[in-house]
């Protein structure tokens, strides 16, 4: 089964600089680059330049992942089904590949003479802005954690402090709270993003250490079977 036009043929992994053909592998080792490159631009935001535009955004995912994939920086060319397990396997509804440049470019310019240092609800606000970035899905791969880096560099830039380790150091959930708050239940993601806003975390620093698997922040089980059985693709039965 193919997984689209940036996967080698009849398969569904990302066709690669380093011709790696087994997913496990390649997911393994895209964690080492992306990581790597994450810490270079904590120890060196102006590596990208502040332009809050769609290049900007562009110039994240290139850095990030430009080491790997050639066509890094570039937006993808055909719809995307991701399966999510809050939806039982089902996809998120992203924007159509047609319409991505433009409504990147409407968010951003919406949000351009923000004063994010004085905005009301500014959780709710910064919230809604990572959700609609999120929504998008630019990208062919990688989309969460450009996102995620994008806003973190964004609000950098504009003088806001952004505990983003508190994020990446939370990816299930942090998906998992994305999906849910794409259907309106945005509760678990502004929770998150509001403590990275205040510096709440007890711990900042960004660690890649697979053993480390109990993340921080939960969904609540009934709220998460409750979300699931709403939202997921029914089957039919036979």
């Amino acid at each position: 089964m193919s997984g689209g036009k940036n996967c080698y043929p009849e398969s569904d992994v990302l066709i690669n600089k380093y011709n790696i053909r087994d997913k496990e592998l390649l997911e393994k080792f895209e964690i080492q680059k992306v990581f790597a490159k994450l810490l270079g631009l904590d120890v060196n935001p102006t590596r990208i330049a502040y332009t809050y535009d769609v290049e900007h955004m562009i110039n994240i995912h290139k850095y990030l992942f430009g080491d790997i994939y050639e066509w890094a920086g570039t937006f993808r060319k055909e719809n995307l089904y991701k399966s999510e397990r809050v939806l039982s396997g089902g996809s998120a509804e992203y924007a159509d590949y047609h319409e991505i440049e433009t409504r990147l470019e409407r968010l951003l310019q919406e949000h351009a003479n923000i004063d994010w240092r004085k905005t009301a609800k500014w959780g709710e606000v910064v919230s809604d802005f990572l959700l609609a970035l999120w929504s998008i899905h630019p990208f062919r791969e990688g989309n969460t954690r450009t996102c995620i880096t994008f806003l973190w560099h964004y609000l950098k830039g504009k003088g806001v402090d952004f505990q983003v380790a508190l994020l990446r150091n939370n990816p299930m959930y942090v998906r998992d709270s994305l999906v849910m708050a794409n259907y309106d239940q945005k509760e678990y993601l502004k929770r998150i993003i509001l403590d990275a806003l205040q510096g709440e975390a007890p711990e900042s620093e960004y660690s890649m250490n697979e053993e480390q698997s109990g993340e921080q922040y939960k969904i609540a089980k009934a709220d998460y079977e409750a979300f699931r059985e709403k939202y997921s693709i029914k089957k039919d039965k036979k």
